[in-house]
Order: C-alpha cells, then sequence, then structure tokens
C-alpha cells in the first residue's frame, strides 16, 4: 500500500513539473505558428519564406539563451536537491547577469554579419530584403530576448513552473495582439512582425525579473541582488552553458546549412520546408516538454541518490511520449493537407504541398526515434555529462548533413528527411548505451562507498 502511494505521489509531481512546462512549450510554438499563419495569409507566400530563412539565421545568436537556460536548469535544481537556498539564489543571479551582457555583445555580431551570412545561404534576391529587415529588427532585442528566457528558467527551476507559463502566456497574447496591430493596422510588414515580439517580451521581461527578486525577499538571510561574477562563477556557470549553447550552435548551423541546400530548388519547395519545420517544431511539444521535466526531476534525484525514482520518472516520460507521438500519428496522417493549409494554398503551392506532405509522413519515425534520443539526453544533462551529451548531439548532426550531402544527387529534395530519421535513429542508440553505463557507474560507486563506511 504505502509502494503504491509513494508511487502515485510521484506520477503527481511528475505532472505538476511537466504540464506548466509543456503549456509553456505549447503557447510559445502556438504562437509562433500563428505568427508564420499572419505572415503566409496576409504578407504571402515569399515573405513566409523570406522570414523561414531569417528564423534560422536568428536562432544562431539566440542559442546562448537556450545555454543558459540550461545552466539554471540544472544548477539550480541540483542545489535545491542539497538544500541549499542562499547559494541557488547567488546561481540564479549571475546567470541572469551573465546572459544579459552576452546578448548585448551579440547585438553587434548580428547587425554587421547578418548579410553575409544570409548571402552564403543563398538566400533569393526577391527575398532579401524582407529576410534582412525582419532579421535586423529581431536580433536588436537581443539581451531583452536573454533576460526573459533565462529569468523565466530561474522561476522554473525554484519549482515556479506555474508562474512562468502564466508570464509566457501573457506575453504570447500580447505579442499575437501587437502582431496584427503592426501587420494589419500599421502595414509595416515583416518588421511589424519581428518588432511585435521584441515589445512584448521586453514588457513581460520587467514583471519576470521582479519575481525572481521576489524569491529572494522571502529567505531570512541577508541577499544581494548585485552579481559577483568572479571568474571561478563565471567559469562555474560556462562549464555547463558552453555544452549546450555549442550543441544548439551545431543544430541550428546544420540547420542553416541545410536551409541553404534547400533554397537552390526553388520558393516551392521553400515554402514546403519551412511549413514542415514549423509544424514539426509544434509536435515536438510533448517530447521536449517530458525531457525537460526529467532533466530537472533527475538532477533532484541523483543529487539524493535516489536511483529508483530516477528510473520511475524515465518509464512515466517514455510511456506517456509514445501514447502521444501514436495519438499524433493517427490524426495526422489523414489531416495532412488541413495542417499545410495553415500556412498556404496547395492547390496554388501544388510543390509545397508534396514536399510538406511527403516529409510530414516520414516525420512519424523521426518522432518514434526521438523519445528515446530526448529522454537520454535529458539524463545525460541531469548526470552533469555534458561532454557526452555533446558528443550525442553532434554526432548526429555531422551524420545528418554527410547523409545529406551524399543523398542529395540521388534522392534530390527527399534527402532531408531520411538523412535525418538514419541520423537521429543510430544516436537514439548511442545515448541508450552513454546512460545504462552511466547508471552501473553510479550503482557501483554507491555500493563502495556503503561497504568502506560499514568497516569505518
Amino acid at each position: 500500500m504505502t509502494a503504491n502511494v509513494k508511487e502515485r505521489t510521484l506520477n503527481q509531481k511528475i505532472w505538476l513539473f511537466s504540464l506548466p512546462i509543456i503549456g509553456e512549450l505549447f503557447v510559445q510554438q502556438l504562437y509562433s505558428l500563428i505568427d508564420m499563419t499572419i505572415i503566409g495569409r496576409f504578407l504571402g507566400a515569399e515573405p513566409l519564406a523570406a522570414v523561414g530563412n531569417a528564423a534560422n539565421v536568428i536562432m544562431l545568436f539566440l542559442v546562448g539563451s537556450g545555454g543558459f537556460e540550461m545552466a539554471v536548469d540544472v544548477m539550480v535544481s541540483r542545489l535545491l536537491g542539497q538544500g541549499k537556498t542562499k547559494e541557488r539564489l547567488a546561481m540564479a543571479r549571475d546567470t541572469i547577469a551573465l546572459s544579459g551582457l552576452i546578448g548585448i555583445g551579440l547585438v553587434f555580431i548580428a547587425w554587421f554579419s547578418l548579410p553575409a551570412i544570409y548571402q552564403m545561404m543563398a538566400v533569393p534576391s526577391s527575398m532579401m530584403t524582407d529576410a534582412l529587415t525582419y532579421g535586423r529588427v529581431y536580433l536588436l532585442g537581443l539581451p531583452i530576448i536573454y533576460f526573459y528566457d533565462v529569468a523565466r528558467a530561474v522561476l522554473i527551476a525554484n519549482e515556479r513552473a506555474k508562474t512562468s507559463f502564466a508570464l509566457l502566456t501573457a506575453s504570447s497574447a500580447l505579442n499575437l495582439a501587437l502582431n496584427l496591430l503592426f501587420i494589419m493596422g500599421f502595414k509595416m510588414g515583416v518588421a511589424g512582425s519581428a518588432l511585435a515580439t521584441i515589445v512584448a517580451q521586453g514588457i513581460v521581461m520587467v514583471v519576470t525579473l521582479y519575481l525572481v527578486y521576489q524569491l529572494s525577499k522571502k529567505e531570512d538571510e541577508a541577499f544581494s541582488i548585485k552579481p559577483t561574477l568572479t571568474f571561478n562563477r563565471v567559469k562555474e556557470i560556462l562549464a555547463i552553458a558552453i555544452p549546450t549553447i555549442f550543441q544548439q550552435f551545431a543544430i541550428t548551423f546544420s540547420s542553416t546549412l541545410v536551409q541553404a541546400w534547400v533554397n537552390p530548388f526553388g520558393k516551392e519547395v521553400i515554402l514546403g520546408y519551412v511549413s514542415a519545420l514549423k509544424m514539426m517544431s509544434v509536435a515536438r511539444i510533448i517530447l521536449v516538454g517530458f525531457a525537460q521535466t526529467l532533466t530537472l526531476l533527475a538532477a533532484q534525484g541523483l543529487a539524493a541518490e535516489d536511483y529508483p525514482m530516477v528510473k520511475k520518472v524515465y518509464r512515466f516520460c517514455t510511456r506517456y511520449s509514445l501514447i502521444y507521438v501514436v495519438a499524433f500519428s493517427i490524426f495526422s496522417i489523414p489531416g495532412m493537407r488541413m495542417l499545410s493549409e495553415l500556412f498556404f494554398d496547395p492547390s496554388q503551392n501544388p510543390g509545397a504541398y508534396a514536399f510538406f506532405k511527403n516529409y510530414m509522413y516520414l516525420f512519424i519515425g523521426i518522432q518514434l526515434v526521438s523519445i528515446a534520443k530526448f529522454l537520454n539526453e535529458a539524463m545525460l544533462r541531469s548526470m552533469v555529462l555534458m561532454k557526452e551529451y555533446l558528443y550525442c548531439n553532434v554526432g548526429q548532426l555531422i551524420l545528418q548533413l554527410i547523409l545529406n550531402y551524399l543523398m542529395l544527387r540521388p534522392v534530390g529534395s527527399g534527402s532531408f528527411s531520411w538523412a535525418d530519421l538514419i541520423a537521429r535513429s543510430l544516436c537514439a542508440l548511442w545515448s541508450s548505451w552513454m546512460v545504462v553505463d552511466e547508471f552501473r557507474k553510479l550503482k557501483r560507486k554507491k555500493h563502495t562507498v556503503k561497504y568502506i563506511g560499514f568497516f569505518q
């Protein structure tokens, strides 16, 4: 009876963590999806393709935010599991400050490098003006985005996921309203879409930073909000952030390179590819949400050496991820045309629809493989095996790029989806082996410590 009660309590805790995280990701991607729909339907297919090209480059400069978010997730969660309250708050404060400084520096790099990057990507000349306008306006807000994203990650790591979800919902609603106002009301084109994002996130960023500050006010001990970015502290943060930044940069760079290979196929394939990528991002929300939940809870469990709990969380996330993928597949197969209509008219863009449909069919297999890959990567992060985590991700990207290059001539535009599936499958097997091997090492270490302690 007691075991059943404990398991129900753990299941409830997993849902309490995962649902707000999944909700956040859903709101974030839903806004992005609606944003792309507004651009496609009100500005046209060509501006949509231009923004799709710009989005890949923008992500190159946003990867730092993801790295600092991961540093907060792992380090603050581990300190929480160890009961170190003051150290937890100090780590959060310093990570936010460092991320903001990095964001300011990246603005200057982004502004001057954007035209050269677009030229290397072979962005069609007819799309260059819109792509450059959207990219430059969006990237001016990098410091705001860095502060906002990392501050929300602090709230989540401190078990304030519901608050973070409410902030993201407010930001997305404001973003959507401003998007409609700037594009349809003020006729600002793609610049209006980018400006709406920056203004909305800037407003909510102020509220988020205030709520993070309030966390320190609840503690009995005096706490300074002034960052202490000593060499050792920066090194400690970057030890977690840099592998994740490098991993996300590698992912984004490979996506940008693939986009450069897609562009010569023409507007129809570009449109189909950009639309498929956006739909796949939305479809991955549940898997990414469970993976983030596993990272946070496993970090706490490993810090407390509660290995059975970690395994239960892993199995829970695997089971419900699989249920979701099966349900999504049942819906998406007959509804493929309806999904494409969110972005373009299939009757007017038959080439785009053919590419979109074929990629999304193969995406079902990619999703199944991604369950193991995402959850294994979550375990590697929670174990602070950042080098192994990096090897797994970069290995997949290198393999995917090689396969794309080799298959591009014989398979044509179909090489993009097949390369993704094959590379992801191999790296899912590799990451599984790494997680199992590390668990064996942890168990042996625990038994050895107990054995030595018995004789002391």
